[in-house]
């Protein structure tokens, strides 16, 4: 017995040894570490130019995004007055709710206005971007109509709209800005009364649609070529596809007046350069947004803010504080707005090309894993910067398709212009690549001469039913054309 006691005691203190040992090591680790999260970084050149944003070269009454955000306006007040009240409600207060982001303080950024000029009805009777609204459209004329006349001031004030030269997003940089857009009903039954215009009426009635579709055209492309964050960007390329679609519908209808005259081509389907799609300006204000909210997060670790006790009436416990300080410790602010700064540079940097859907996917996947990024040295802002890794890599993708289908709809005005038959499509759109291949990896379309469509390959992660093909025209019997 003596003998065993003596072998537990021995074993006792090695154990006790190997444990005092374990937490020394432990101790200075954690020491080690504590030390190298001493001080931040220096940012970077890359961060600060992304920081300062673009001068905005718009009066407040040239600025879509302000009309935009009073479009609902009391019937009678200014679109444009109402946005900036809007915005500059929102930019006078936003500094002191981030400094106290309550549910209550989040809340007081809307201005409210109870007055404000509501869609009277349902105008969603066709889905644009998946359906032909060519030929849904016609069954819903009475509906449409009686629609238009009870929205006929929100059906003015988007069609003012297109009078407005350029867009800019004035609201200061946050994740609590507010999202600015028309209402989806005052668009819908924009498309559905165009629609009807273009397939009825007298050839002057239906020519005043086509130039309404047109406008339509350039008023989304001053959104997407204009200064905003993915939201806007994303928006215009849905509402171009929707307004081309339209355009190819009408072209492959013989029975529609699509002018077809040499210099019409222009006019009828118009192309955007290639740049106009490139979302490089939208990465960088995304990345304000993101140092706007890096920046509220170490000025609430510094503070020691917690939402419990504005919930509760408790004050905080030691634990918490302690908790809170040693996050902001290893929290370093420049160092995690170069790696964010890192990434959108990265993002900024996709460029069309063969191969740029694997390439973009690479950019993806290369991305390290958040786990993977926590390491000695600002171990909460590399987490931070892990998870936010992989977002947007899809959307340079998207956006070329959308360059795609305003193609593929003028491969089919080319198609009808140039009266090419069935048989001799393929030979056609080989000759013209311009027309016929993805500006984003340079794949032809695809002819299905079953169906008589043309399609696109996309290379983005679209939506499921979207779509991205059109019928081409085909010369009807004699006579039953009507003249372009």
């Amino acid at each position: 017995m003596i003998a065993l006691s003596r072998i537990a005691g021995r074993i006792l203190r090695w154990v006790g040894l190997v444990a005092g040992s374990l937490a020394l090591i432990a101790l200075l680790l954690f020491a080690l570490v504590f030390a190298v999260n001493w001080r931040d970084e220096p940012l970077t050149p890359g961060a600060r130019a992304l920081l300062a944003p673009p001068p905005n070269p718009l009066a407040p009454d040239d600025n879509i995004y302000l009309a935009m955000a009073g479009f609902t306006a009391p019937s009678g007040t200014s679109m444009i007055a109402a946005g900036q009240a809007r915005i500059g409600h929102y930019n006078e207060h936003l500094e002191a709710v981030l400094h106290d982001p309550s549910a209550q303080a989040i809340d007081s950024l809307t201005l409210k206005d109870p007055q404000v000029l509501e869609f009277q009805g349902q105008a969603q009777f066709v889905q644009p971007l998946s359906g032909s609204l060519w030929e849904e459209v016609p069954p819903h004329r009475e509906q449409i109509e009686a629609l238009a006349v009870q929205n006929g001031e929100l059906y003015q004030r988007y069609l003012a709209l297109y009078r407005l030269p350029g867009y800019f997003e004035t609201a200061r940089p946050s994740y609590l800005a507010p999202a600015i857009f028309v209402p989806t009903e005052v668009r819908y039954l924009f498309l559905e009364a165009t629609v009807l215009r273009l397939r009825g009426g007298s050839g002057s009635e239906q020519r005043a649609a086509l130039d309404d579709l047109i406008a339509d055209i350039g008023l989304w492309r001053r959104v997407l070529t204009g200064q905003g964050l993915l939201i806007s960007k994303m928006l215009a390329l849905a509402y171009l596809e929707s307004d081309y679609l339209v355009l190819g519908d009408m072209i492959a209808d013989p029975q529609s007046a699509t002018p077809s005259g040499p210099d019409d081509a222009d006019n009828a389907a118009p192309l955007f350069a290639l740049r106009d799609f490139d979302l490089g300006a939208a990465f960088a204000a995304e990345f304000r947004v993101q140092a706007s909210l890096l920046e509220q997060t170490q000025y609430l670790y510094t503070i020691g803010w917690n939402p419990a006790p504005a919930r509760t009436g408790a004050p905080r416990s030691w634990t918490d504080r302690l908790g809170a300080e040693l996050s902001g410790h290893f929290f370093k602010l420049n160092a995690t707005v170069n790696l964010f700064a890192a990434q959108a540079g990265r993002l900024m940097a996709v460029t069309p090309g063969p191969g740029v859907a694997a390439a973009d996917k690479k950019l993806a996947d290369s991305s390290l894993s958040a786990w993977s990024l926590v390491g000695a040295y600002n171990p909460i802002g590399k987490l931070l910067a892990g998870i936010a890794a992989p977002a947007g890599v899809t959307y340079p993708l998207r956006a070329w398709d959308a360059a795609a289908l305003q193609r593929l709809v003028r491969a089919g005005y080319e198609i009808r212009r140039q009266r090419i038959a069935p048989a001799q499509i393929p030979a056609f759109l080989t000759q013209h690549p311009e027309w016929s291949t993805h500006p984003g990896d340079g794949r032809p379309f695809l002819w299905l001469p079953q169906s008589g469509e043309i399609r696109v390959q996309t290379i983005g992660e679209q939506p499921q039913g979207r779509r991205f093909s059109i019928r081409v025209w085909q010369a009807p019997p004699a006579g039953g054309e009507t003249p372009g």
